[in-house]
Parts: structure tokens; sequence; C-alpha cells
């Protein structure tokens, strides 16, 4: 039984030290060994006799085939062509010991090819016994030819093989012993392929082809089983050398299984036969190399170079992205798939900007800080650090490389460094491992060198989009120098350093009539007049050589030949790095200039001569200027006062134009609301709800709030609809007195002052009472605690305005509210009629009172002043226009209040809007009407056409395709005594231009004000009155 010893029973056993010291060399004792066998009985069999060695041989071995002989001292040497045998009588018939099953090599094994000192320094304490007589023999002078080799000379030497088609090596073929003989001694990779079944033979060097998996376990087996990845190509070659065709193979690709996955590997080999004696073909040896690295090598090196070829002239960042991907997307193995990412600074996301088979449901087109990153991108960019992504096919599914059909199982994450920005990267490019090659240091190499071609490329292409942005805005400076230049009033010319002249604007060549061309270098000189020429040279000499600005004059011919008095400055130009680039100056000509200084030495010298009346010239000439300044002082002021006009006009235009374009949006909206919730109002009242009665009255409130909000809005942008007419501002005023004394409070005392004999003024009724409230209310928040509130009413009569705000020349009405509060300082008057200013707390106002009772005051023909003193109150005054004495003042009443009895008509409700036309029908039907629908001018006329019950049209003045004005001239076509009122949420008033204001109900509106609408156009057409939709003017 085959074990390794301990070396304790030290009598039966001999080590490696002590067969040195007994003359025994180590390399004999391990012939036969696999791994250490207990031969301890062999020893008790046999004496010193029975040992021999080959004089002066430390690798010949001890054991072999022969007939028994006499046995020597062990001790002594025999000559090479004795041999010994060992055994005993009645032992076993001797075997061959090149037929012991092959060992198992272990770190332990001793190397047959070492000395025995070095075998000594290696295994210490390695035993090894001698086999049982009868079990091995002496190995015989036939086996010499295995007696070298190294490793693989042991291994063959202990090989079994009698389970071997080869059978024992002493019978093997003289062809096949010497072709082992020469593959064993050999340091190139060797194997020999031997008989019909391609038996492998193979030396050491030959060893590291077959892997982790193929050895020792590929010896004296056939080739077809151990290669049956690679047969395919291989075999054929095989075959057709055992039929005497020799060939030879240079960098050819064979797929091998020898590390426990399918390798791309590349062998440059030689198949030559083995002849017999008698010339048959036995066998097949091969010398081979593999040159895997090299062919490696030279693919990346040709990838980086490929890559460096096609981004070099990308001028872009996309452009160098494109190429970089279309390399890498080539069908390269080493590169099976690829994604690019690039850090997007401003926005502090990683952008993917192209990918090489990979789908693109694989990956995120933009990833941020907190977005899922399977890909570990922005980690990567993030950190500097490089990630190795392991099972892409259970995180991404199969992904596949164009050279293989297996799926890339990994992918490595490096960071794109931003050159020139130590420790900075844009970006991260994923990079599939080939799935045939070990991820070694090499591979890792190549991959550096990409990442660093691509990043190289990526610095190249930003420099190079910096160079073109650089030179695109120089040259847009440098047109649009040119285009002030050529605009200028001056001369203007540039130099290059070297003094000559390389541009003239378009001024100078108006000037001197002479083309560019002709005046560039020294051209321009010819325009000098020649006694100024040489200092002109000698200036400019001094200039350019100190690069000091200059300042000089001389005559320039002019294109009609006259000489002109021009003055010359010139500044150095230096670039933005300090180069000097040369001067930039201009020419003005003062000939005029120079002829006025003529003219006024002579004027001193009349002024000399006139110095006896010169105090009452002055006099005289000071009166005059005097009536001029004051000329100029009134015409200034004037100015001012209309610039100022002009800046409130453009304004109040603007906030105009904002309003009226979302009133009618706005109107829509609250008359969904206001409808609704009224409605919701009268249900929980009758349900008996406090608490629900409470919250939809608060929206109700709410509504109600947003409307006057819009009512003010389009008031001071003076776009709301007016409705004015002749009335008695006394009789507003007294009117209005209770209900100022409600809103203002106890603390407030109120006083009414009235013309005696007022004036009727022409103005809108609800409007002028909304105005007067707000003055009032704005004057008890100046009074806080305590006061007196004035109204007064007055006849005036108005000069030319003096501010913006004051009314034209005229008779007006003047509705006067004055208060005892804090007054208003220069500061918030200037600013008092600005909308949306205020001086209340937050939450306290809207800052559009007093810009409302300006809006309104304009838009009826007036205006507004403000006497204020800061500590003794405010007084603001309305101004109205006078009516004509034809129309009688009304009394502004109480409105009509419905007679209580129910009416019932059919009303035809037409509105685009859904809601605001179902809001509408709910309030008719709530008011005991019919409703009939209709969202479109063509369906309204459909129903009109259907149903002759209809009594009344309701119609939204905006509608798209068919308006509501053209709607109702078509209805009155068809039936000229309908009734028609028109619904709209447009207030402006040159959209509703035309359309008689009894045909008009503005949004939002409530039940009452639609009731009493209602009830009067139906009274007009029951009495037989028809009218007018328009104004007679349109």
């Amino acid at each position: 039984m085959a074990s390794w010893s301990s070396g304790v029973d030290r009598g039966p056993h001999v080590t490696a030290r002590e067969g040195t010291r007994k003359g025994i060399r180590s390399p004999g004792l391990n012939l036969c060994a696999r791994n250490r066998f207990d031969w301890s009985p062999t020893f008790r069999h046999l004496d010193r006799n029975q040992f021999a060695r080959s004089p002066g041989r430390t690798d010949a071995p001890l054991w072999g085939l022969g007939s028994p002989a006499t046995v020597r001292s062990p001790f002594d040497a025999v000559p090479e062509s004795r041999v010994m045998t060992a055994h005993r009588a009645n032992a076993d018939p001797p075997t061959p010991v090149c037929a012991a099953e092959p060992p198992r090599p272990t770190a332990t094994d001793a190397d047959p090819t070492k000395d025995a000192a070095n075998t000594e320094t290696t295994q210490k304490t390695a035993t090894v016994t001698v086999p049982e007589p009868g079990r091995a023999e002496i190995i015989s002078t036939t086996c010499q030819f295995l007696a070298e080799g190294g490793e693989m000379g042991a291994l063959m030497r202990a090989h079994d093989w009698t389970r071997s088609p080869l059978g024992p090596p002493g019978q093997w073929p003289d062809a096949l012993k010497m072709a082992v003989s020469i593959c064993l001694a050999s340091r190139f990779p060797m194997v020999i392929w031997w008989g019909p079944d391609l038996v492998m033979l193979y030396n050491d060097a030959y060893r590291p082809i077959l892997g982790l998996t193929k050895h020792p376990a590929s010896l004296g087996r056939s080739g077809r089983g151990i290669w049956p990845e690679t047969w395919s190509i291989i075999g054929p070659q095989l075959e057709s050398v055992l039929k005497g065709e020799a060939t030879w193979s240079q960098d050819v690709l064979l797929p091998l299984d020898r590390n426990n996955y399918l390798e791309e590997a590349y062998f440059t080999y030689s198949y030559s036969p083995i002849k017999h004696a008698d010339g048959r073909i036995g066998g097949v040896f091969t010398a081979v190399t593999e040159t895997t690295e090299r062919v490696l090598g030279e693919r990346r090196l040709k990838i980086l170079r490929e890559l460096a070829a096609q981004t070099a002239d990308a001028r872009t960042v996309e452009h160098a992205c494109k190429c970089a991907l279309a390399v890498l997307g080539a069908d390269n193995p080493d590169v099976p798939l690829a994604l690019l990412y690039l850090h997007d600074d401003d926005r502090g996301v990683a952008r993917a900007v192209g990918a090489t088979r990979v789908p693109a449901d694989r990956f995120a087109a933009e990833i941020g800080p907190e977005d899922d990153d399977p890909w570990s991108v922005a980690r990567v960019i993030r950190t500097g650090e490089a990630a190795l992504i392991d099972y892409l096919p259970f995180r991404f599914g199969s992904l596949t490389g164009a050279a293989w059909p297996e799926p890339v199982k990994r992918a490595l994450v490096l960071p794109v460094p931003r050159l020139g920005a130590a420790g900075a990267t844009c970006g991260a490019v994923v990079i599939g491992i080939n799935p045939r090659r070990a991820f070694d240091d090499d591979y890792r190499g190549f991959l550096d060198l990409v990442v660093g071609h691509l990043a190289s490329a990526l610095s190249n292409a930003r420099a190079s989009e910096e160079e073109r942005r650089r030179t695109d805005e120089l040259a847009r400076l440098e047109a649009r120098f040119r285009d002030l230049a050529d605009s200028a009033p001056v001369m203007i010319w540039v130099c290059e350093p070297s003094g000559r002249a390389t541009w003239f604007n378009r001024p100078w060549l108006a000037f001197t009539g002479r083309s560019l061309d002709a005046s560039l270098g020294d051209g321009w000189l010819a325009d000098v007049h020649p006694d100024d020429r040489a200092r002109c040279e000698s200036v400019y000499g001094a200039a350019f050589a100190q690069r000091e600005p200059f300042r000089f004059e001389f005559r320039l011919r002019r294109r009609d030949g006259e000489w002109c008095q021009v003055d010359d400055t010139g500044v150095p130009h230096y670039a933005a790095d300090g180069a000097f680039l040369g001067f930039i100056g201009s020419c003005v000509d003062v000939s005029a200039a120079r002829r006025f200084e003529a003219a006024l030495r002579k004027s001193r010298e009349e002024l000399l001569r006139l110095n006896e009346t010169l105090e009452t010239r002055v006099a005289e000439r000071t009166e005059d200027l005097a009536a001029a300044n004051r000329q100029l002082l009134a015409q200034i002021e004037e100015r001012e006062q209309v610039e100022a006009t002009l800046r409130q006009m453009q304004r109040l235009d603007a906030v105009g134009q904002l309003t009226s374009g979302v009133a009618h949006d706005f109107n829509n909206l609250l008359t969904v609301i206001l409808g609704n919730a009224s409605h919701l109002e009268r249900l929980w009242a009758e349900a008996d709800d406090p608490k629900l009665m409470r919250r939809v009255t608060h929206i109700r409130i709410a509504a109600e709030r947003g409307a006057k909000l819009i009512a003010q809005l389009l008031a001071f942008s003076r776009r709301q609809r007016l409705e004015p007419r002749a009335l008695d501002l006394n009789e507003t005023v007294t009117r209005m007195r209770e209900l100022l004394g409600t809103t203002m409070g106890g603390g407030i005392e109120i006083e009414t002052v009235l013309a005696d004999e007022p004036w009727s003024a022409l103005v809108d009724p609800t409007q002028l009472e909304l105005v007067i409230l707000n003055l009032a209310i704005n004057a008890r928040d100046a009074m806080q605690v305590g006061g007196r509130l004035t109204v007064r009413t007055t006849n005036v009569t108005r000069d030319d305005p003096t501010r913006p705000e004051h009314p034209g020349p005229g008779d007006y009405v003047e509705v006067a509210v004055s208060d005892t509060g804090t007054g208003m300082s220069e500061e918030v008057q200037a600013k008092a009629f600005e909308p949306f200013f205020t001086t209340k707390t937050v939450g306290k106002g809207s800052g559009l009172g007093l810009s409302q009772v300006l809006g309104f005051a304009k838009q009826s023909g007036g205006g507004v002043a403000i006497e204020t003193e800061p500590g003794h109150g405010t007084t603001v005054r309305v101004f109205f226009p006078r009516a004509p004495s034809a129309e009688e003042a009304e009394t502004n009443g109480a409105p009509e209040k419905p007679t209580g009895k129910r009416l019932s008509a059919c009303v035809l409700v037409v509105d685009d809007d859904d809601d605001v036309r179902h809001v509408t029908a709910t309030m008719l039907e709530t008011l005991g009407h019919r409703v009939v629908e209709a969202g479109s001018g063509g369906a309204a006329l459909d129903r009109l056409a259907s149903r002759d019950d209809i009594e009344l049209a309701l119609i939204d003045f905006a509608m798209p395709g068919m308006s509501g004005l053209d709607l109702a001239r078509e209805a009155r076509l068809r039936r000229p005594a309908l009734p028609i009122l028109f619904i709209t949420g447009y207030a402006d008033s040159t959209v509703l231009a035309g359309v008689r204001h009894e045909h008009i109900l503005p949004k939002p509106f409530l039940e009452p004000e639609l009731d009493r609408r209602i009830r009067a156009a139906l009274a007009n057409t029951r009495a037989g009155t028809v009218d007018a939709l328009m104004s007679p003017q349109r």
C-alpha cells in the first residue's frame, strides 16, 4: 500500500539525506516513487549486494528491466552495461518500473533533473522507499531514452504504460524512442502524437499549454479526448500528416478549455511525420509555441492606434465620442461592449453619449446623484476609482460581443480623467471584458490606455471647441469693432507693430477718397501734406519705438483736394498675454475749430476796442440770456411732465393689457364658483347644516372678493366697461352717509360738505360709489384710532394740468375725501398711484386702491389730485366732467327689486365653456325657467330651428368659430323679436364696442342679477318692444 512515511521507522527506510551520505543519490531514489511508497519489506529481504548505480551519473535510474545478475555493493560503481535486479525467492514476476502508475505531482515532489544537493535542500525530510521485490525492476538499457526530461521524464518513467495503447516503453518502436528522447531533451514546447489514436507525449515546455485542467491527465491519452474543443481544427491537420503531408501554421486561433473556461489562444506550430525505418509513418512530431500574448498585443496596439487616428481630427466632444465608440464598437474581442457617460457639470448628472452592443433599455440616458446606478457610473465619476461589475447576465440580461457567442459576464467601469485638472473626472466608460480571456494586468493596462486615449481625445476636442469659440468670438468682436468704427464720426486707423497700416474705417476712406488697398501699408502717406510728411514719420517712429501714446496735428488732403488740419491720436494695443499688437488711432478734422479759434482771436481784439461800452453790452446780453434761460427751464419742466405722463401711461397700458387678457378666463372661473356656491348655500340652508353652510359661504365670499379684485385691476388699467350718466353727486354722497358710518365705525366722525348748486357729473354711478367707499377705507386706515372724515362736493374749473394725474382744462364736479390721519411723505406721494404700491402691512391691502381711483377718473374724462402733509392728514380730490346741460341728472336710487312673481320662459343658453353653461342653466332652472343648452353657434342655430318655444337667448360673446355677435345677428334674422343677452367675461370696452349695454350681462353674475336682466328683456319683448343689438353709430 503506497503512502507517505513520516520517517519514524528509520531502520527499513532510506531518506534522501541518508542516501546521499551512503553514496546513493536522491534522483535515483525517486524513479518509481508515487508520492512516497512504503517499501519497508523490501529492505528486509535485500542485502547490500542488491544495489547498483551507473558510474558518474546523478540522473541514471537505479531500477530497470533485465535478467537477474550478481549484485555488488550498493556503494560501488558498476558499468552502465551492468543491469541489476532485486528479487527474492518465490517472488512475483518483475514488473517494469516504467509501467508504474504515474505519480501525482505535489509541491514537495523532487525534480529528477536537479542534483542531490538541491534535492536535499528542497526535500530535507522526504523519505522514499523501495517497492516490493517482483513489483519493480531496474530499468534496462532499452529505457535509457526516458532517463532525462525533467518532470515529464519522471512522469513518463513512473507512468503505468500497460494501460496505454503504447505498451511498456521497452517495447516502443525505435522511431518513437528517438522522438521522445528529442522531445524530453528540448526546452522548446514539443508534443508527439503517436499511433492511430494519436496518443500524446510531451515535454516540460509544453506543459503550460495544457493549463490547469489537462495536465497530467493528458500523458498517454488520445488527443481527441484531450482537445475536443479544438479538434475540428487540428484533427484534420494531424490526419493529413499521418498521410505524409507535413504542415505549418502561424498564429492560429485555437479555443482551449484548459483553465475551466473556453479561452482564446493563438499558436504557431509545425506538424512533421515520424517515420519507422521502413518508411511507415507512426506518428506526428509537433514543435509549437504559444503566440497569444504577441497576437493580443498587436491587436490591442492596432486598436489604440486606430483610436488615436480616428479621434485626432475630432473638433467637438460629440464627434470625439462618436469616433471613439465607432473604433471600440468594431469586431473587437477585447471590447465586446462599451458604454460612455460624460458628466454635465452644470446640471450635476452623468449623461450617456453613446453605446456599442448595449441596448438602450439596459442603461439610463441620465444618472443623477440620487438615481439608481446599476453600472456604478456615478460612483466612479465621484470617486475617480474604477469598479468591476460581475454577473452581467443576472443584472442586465444577455449581452454578447461581436467575436464570441458567449455572453459578457464582467465589465470594468473606468473614470475618464479630465486632463489638466488633477483628480478631476469628466465621465466614465463601461467596457465589457472578453469572456475568453483572463482579466490580468496586461488586459487592465490595455483598458487604461484606451481610457487615456479617450481622455486625450476629449481634452483635444474641448480645446478645439474652446479655440473655435475663441476664434468666433474674436471674429465677432472684430466685426463689431469694425461696424462701430465704420459708424463712428471720426477717422480710425490700425497699424501693426512694424508701423504699417492694416485697416482704415469708412470715414477715413470717404474723407480721402482713396480705396482701402491703396491706403494700406504706407499708402496713406500720399494724402499727407508734403511739408508735414517728415514730421509724421518721425512722430510715428518714436511712438512705435517707445510704445507710448501720442497726439499731434498735420494736414491731410480731402477728396476734393483741399488740405484739412486733422488731430491724430494713437494708443498702443496689447493682446491678453501682453504681446504688442501695434497702435489704434483716430483722426478728427479740426479745420473748423482752427478757423473758429482764429475768429475768436479776432473777437478778442474787437472786445478790446469796445471796452468802454462793455458793461452796457454785458447787461443787455445778460438780460437776453436770462430770458432764454427762463424759457428753457419752462420747456424742461414741460418735457419732464410729458415724460412722466408717458411713463405712467405705459405702465398702466402694460398692466391693462395683462389684466384684460386674463379677465375673461378669471370671470369664467368666478362665474362657475359663485354660481355653484350660491346653489349650495340654498340647498344647505334648506338642510339646516350650519357647518357646511359656513364653508360654502366662505367659498362664495372668496369668489366675490376675486371678482372685486378683477374689477379693481380693470379699473386702474382703464379697461372696464363704464355706463356714464348725468348724476347729482350731492344725492350720491347723502345716500352713502349711512354706509360710510357703518364702514368707519363709531370712533370716526363723518362730515359732509355739499355744494349749494352742484353741476351734474357725467359718471358711472356704480363705480362712483366704489371710489368714494375706497377712499373712505384708505382714510380710516390712515387715521388708525379716532379722527374725522370729510366728504366734500364742489364745482371747479381747471386750468392746464401740472401733474400727469391732474385733469385737463375744463369744468368738473369735484368729490374730495379728507382725513386727519398721518399724511404722506414726498416719497410715498410720488408712488401713491403706482399699481400694487402700499404702505400697509402684508395682507392689509392690495395696493390697487388709488390706482383704481385714478384709472376710473381718467377713463371717465377727469383726474385726481392729492393734497397731503405728514402729520396733518390727506385730501384726495377726484374730478368728473360736467354733464352737458341737456342731460338731466339722475338720483341713482336703489335698484328696482323683483316683483316676487316667478316668470317661466324657455331660455336658450349658448356657451362653449361647459362649466359656465351648466351653472347658468342651473340658475335659470332655479328661477323657474326651462333651459335649452348649446355648446357652439352652429348647435344654437339647430336648437332655434327645432324649438319654437325658445323665448330668450343667453349667448357667450366670445366663442371659437361663430362668435356670439355673429350668432345673435343670424338669430335675429330668423327670429327678429327674439330677446338676446350677451354674457361675457371680457371687460375691455374695445372688445364690446358698439353693443348696447342693456344687452350685456358681465361675468361673474348671481341669480338676482340674472333674474333682473331676464325680467327686463322679457318685459320689453312681451310689451312689443324689440331692442337693437348695436348702438346707432355701429
